[in-house]
């Protein structure tokens, strides 16, 4: 247990220099300054303007996880991968840290983000919204579906460069916006990159229905179970691919 905690430290402390911790503050607050002031003029009804900010976080998640993940790896590949390959006893040990403190990092950034928004909407515009449970179920949502982008842009960015990952990052982007609509009817549950807007569609699918609402919650359990199996699939995958890892070319 102090290993793990030495470890998660180290971590930190090679991102204290960089523009990461910044920017997890920064963007929470800059999302929800530029949603409230036009919300205020809006003529949209309330869920539908929570609706609207959630997904967009939901959609912008990719592209901005393979710009955090980009910035990470670069420090590695500033000492040519040595700390990362070298300094544990189980090689992917130091993978599992490194994905543990930015999938953290990316929770508190978009816990930071809803209570933002929520406390902005509530007291500023003096609209009621959803309940403080529904905005935690809303940011869990897009917490969990954050998990598999990290692992994702993590093995991108090891294994080819941060051009390449930001690349599939904005693919991903387009993606979730167009799995959005019916388009990602039975098929967002495939593609990891739709998981956290297609998770607050059907949480929130679920609060505007109230009673009526139970085939959202259905769909929303049956969708993470098998999103919880894919998760695995793809933890055991790059799992055994780090394993082998040995570096690569440092340079873009």
């Amino acid at each position: 247990m102090k290993f793990f905690v030495r470890s998660v430290e180290v971590e930190i402390i090679k991102m204290k220099h960089t523009f990461l911790f910044p920017l997890h503050v920064i963007l929470p607050i800059i999302g929800s300054g530029l949603f409230l002031p036009y919300y205020q003029l809006s003529s949209w009804d309330e869920l539908g303007q929570i609706s609207g900010y959630m997904e967009v976080i939901g959609i912008a998640l990719p592209f901005a996880v393979s710009i955090v993940c980009a910035e990470n790896i670069r420090l590695e590949e500033q000492n040519h991968f040595q700390i990362l390959l070298g300094s544990y006893a189980g090689k992917w040990s130091g993978f599992a840290v490194k994905c543990l403190v930015l999938t953290g990092m990316g929770a508190l950034a978009i816990f930071g983000a809803v209570f933002f928004f929520a406390s902005g909407y509530h007291f500023l515009l003096g609209k009621s919204g959803v309940s403080v449970r529904d905005y935690m179920d809303l940011a869990m949502a897009l917490v969990l579906g954050s998990i598999p982008l990290y692992l994702e842009h993590l093995f991108l960015n090891l294994t080819f460069s941060r051009s390449v990952s930001q690349c599939v990052g904005v693919a991903q982007f387009l993606l979730a916006a167009l799995f959005l609509t019916g388009l990602g009817d039975g098929r967002w549950q495939f593609f990891p990159s739709a998981w956290s807007a297609r998770g607050v569609m059907l949480v929130l699918g679920g609060v505007c229905q109230g009673k009526k609402g139970i085939a959202y919650w259905q769909e929303w359990k049956a969708s993470f179970f098998f999103c919880l199996l894919l998760l695995l699939l793809i933890c055991g995958i790059i799992g055994t691919w780090f394993h082998y890892y040995e570096g690569r070319q440092c340079h873009d």
